[in-house]
């Protein structure tokens, strides 16, 4: 593998695009810029292809595939009743994001990389089975944890860390034992799910946990979710492989939430992420991007990723701090301890 352990590939889906959208085209406009990071050596750049249509079925019936397909070649539209938009181009461009995880996927899989990052878009945390919401067309990552498994990798864990619940990723995995789907989000906004006494259906009882934060939750009560919960609860599931929902909508510039989470929270949120796959999984841990809806924070957030994964020094960050006090999170911590048996 040599000094190369961080597999990286960007899909831009130019075409994948609608003026004044949130998730445009525009949100990865700099990222032509990674060379001038730090961990630049480090990274092993991966180039995308579609995925199979296989692959996808994992996860995708047929039809919905062939429904999302006519959609597409009829737009430009919208396929949900929210804003959750299509072009001519979007069926390709989802079978490209899918493709670019599943590209770095087999990267950490057949050993030419220890960790990955898939800088994809459309997202794809909202998406159900058979149903796109959320600006999401097809569930990445869902996808990369059947693939895994279809790999070997028995027991997959799925940690969320957009500003929103990823209900797509919930409601696929929440009666399946195999993956544990942990979700930490802003309460009270889109799509109003994930709540904190949610732990699985039936054979999947005890492999969910929802941890909802209250507005201007930040950095502090993260990590101590993370402290106090997350990581107790990874280690008694012991999973075969990491992937996490990389939303940075969570950082307090962004526009469409009210947590208050810094790009150097992100970094050594990162840290514990790679600590936790060292100890659980020899290392295999793969970021796949969700939402992240400033530019310049989106940039300045996954640049402090890939260093955390590289083990590198975070990038420099100019953006300063929060404009409020952290809201506190103790009870409900004290209440997701007693749900959770810790």
């Amino acid at each position: 593998m040599g000094s190369k352990k961080i597999a990286f590939t960007t899909v831009h889906s130019p075409d994948h695009h609608l003026e004044g959208h949130p998730e445009n085209a525009n949100r990865f406009k700099h990222f032509r810029h990674l060379e001038d990071l730090p961990t630049s050596a480090e990274i092993l750049e991966i180039t995308p292809q579609p995925a199979d249509e296989g692959s996808i079925l994992k996860i995708h019936p047929a039809q919905y595939l062939e429904a999302l397909k006519q959609a597409a070649q009829m737009g430009p539209g919208f396929v949900d009743y929210g804003d959750t938009y299509v072009t001519p181009a979007s069926y390709e461009a989802a079978f490209m994001a899918v493709g670019g995880v599943l590209e770095v996927l087999d990267a950490i899989l057949d050993g030419r990389a220890v960790a990955g990052y898939a800088l994809v878009r459309p997202p794809g945390h909202h998406t159900t089975h058979t149903k796109a919401m959320g600006f999401c067309l097809l569930n990445n990552i869902a996808v990369a944890a059947r693939v895994a498994q279809a790999h070997g990798h028995s027991k997959i864990l799925i940690i969320d860390f957009d500003v929103h619940h990823g209900n797509g990723t919930q409601k696929i995995f929440e009666e399946d034992p195999t993956v544990f789907y942990i979700s930490t989000h802003q309460s009270g906004i889109f799509p109003g799910t994930g709540y904190l006494q949610e732990t699985g259906i039936g054979e999947g009882k005890g492999t969910l946990a929802n941890f909802p934060l209250p507005a201007r939750a930040g950095d502090k009560a993260l990590f101590s979710i993370f402290d106090r919960i997350i990581t107790p609860l990874s280690y008694r599931y012991q999973p075969d492989f990491i992937m996490v929902s990389a939303g940075f909508d969570a950082h307090w510039t962004d526009p469409l939430a009210s947590l208050q989470l810094t790009t150097y929270g992100y970094y050594q949120l990162a840290q514990i992420l790679t600590t936790l796959a060292n100890s659980l999984c020899e290392g295999r841990l793969l970021f796949v991007q969700e939402g992240g809806y400033d530019p310049n924070t989106l940039y300045d957030c996954v640049g402090s990723v890939l260093c955390a994964l590289a083990g590198d020094s975070p990038p420099i960050n100019d953006q300063g701090s929060p404009p409020y006090s952290e809201t506190s999170i103790e009870h409900l911590l004290d209440q997701a301890l007693s749900i959770h048996g810790i």
